[in-house]
């Protein structure tokens, strides 16, 4: 379970309790900039630390949050990869995953962008 602090628009602290050095300050907003991402989407990336306890980075336009789970599941939906330039970038995530899909649905340690299949909960 990862501890999640909204510190700006797009902007988020994640830790991993009990685990040193695990502290993420996350920005999305060079990348929202960059693409100049408008209205509801949906951005996701894996976590870039801390090893053994990376998960899956869910951050939704539709209510400026943020969510890290285990596993996840994309459903009928188109998928664009964006990256800022390594060069340059000074900010994390760098690189993620773009759908301008914001239906979420979370279980348990799951989370399902598109559509929920009879298949996602059997």
């Amino acid at each position: 379970m990862k501890l999640i602090h909204k510190i700006a628009t797009a902007k988020f602290k994640v830790s991993t309790p009990g685990v040193n050095g695990s502290e993420l300050e996350l920005d999305f907003n060079p990348i929202i900039d960059q693409f100049k991402l408008e209205g509801n989407f949906t951005l996701i990336h894996w976590q870039a630390r801390p090893k053994g306890h990376r998960e899956w980075g869910i951050y939704s336009s539709k209510d400026d949050s943020y969510r890290s789970v285990a596993e996840l599941t994309i459903n009928y939906v188109t998928v664009r990869s964006l990256q800022l330039d390594d060069a340059t970038a000074k900010t994390i995530p760098s690189a993620v995953l773009y759908t301008s899909e914001d239906l979420i649905t979370c279980i348990n340690d799951r989370s399902i962008i598109g559509n929920v299949l009879l298949s996602d909960v059997a």
